[in-house]
């Protein structure tokens, strides 16, 4: 189905089209796979980077520096006024 080149597979758009879960088996497998389209390349299949970091918690920070409830006038109070809507 595909060239194995200096380490890298390939495979045409049709052969992706015809063969995905064999592509997608080297992609899981940690293979990049260069995907072209009339000998070029138009795409390139690399594996997923699980994400070791958590988002971080703005509420959490929010909290820290302005309390439970910060001061003043709720952000869609201000919006209305600066729309003219009050």
């Amino acid at each position: 189905m595909c060239v194995k080149m200096y380490n890298m597979k390939t495979a045409t758009v049709r052969q992706i089209q015809h063969n995905l879960n064999e592509v997608l088996g080297w992609v899981e497998n940690g293979e990049e796979v260069h995907v072209f389209r009339r000998r070029k390349l138009v795409a390139k299949l690399v594996p997923a980077v699980a994400s070791t970091v958590d988002s971080p918690d703005f509420l959490a920070r929010a909290e820290k520096v302005w309390g439970e409830r910060p001061g003043g006038k709720p952000l869609s109070e201000i919006v209305s006024e600066d729309r003219g809507e009050r």
